[in-house]
């Protein structure tokens, strides 16, 4: 696949937009952190690895009751904060 994309202005900085179909056959999603670096002439763009889709068990897998310390009695409800049973 050869694309030709000119580098463009973007702020204080400089930007090449990738076509759609390169993102998709590099299997990469908008926002996606990558790494940049050189080799000879050329810059590579390497995707990062972040892990994002975390189960709730992986969330709390660190949380026990000693930690998390109980209950604390804030005292009396009032106001528009008051629970009804």
């Amino acid at each position: 696949m050869n694309i030709t994309q000119n580098l463009q202005k973007w702020g204080n900085s400089s930007g090449v937009r990738l076509p759609k179909k390169v993102l998709d056959a590099a299997k990469l999603k908008p926002n996606q952190p990558l790494a940049i670096s050189m080799r000879g002439g050329s810059i590579v763009l390497t995707p990062l690895q972040v892990e994002d889709d975390f189960t709730l068990e992986q969330m709390l897998s660190g949380v026990t009751p000693q930690k998390v310390g109980g209950e604390f009695n804030w005292g009396a409800d009032i106001g528009a904060e008051k629970v009804n049973d």
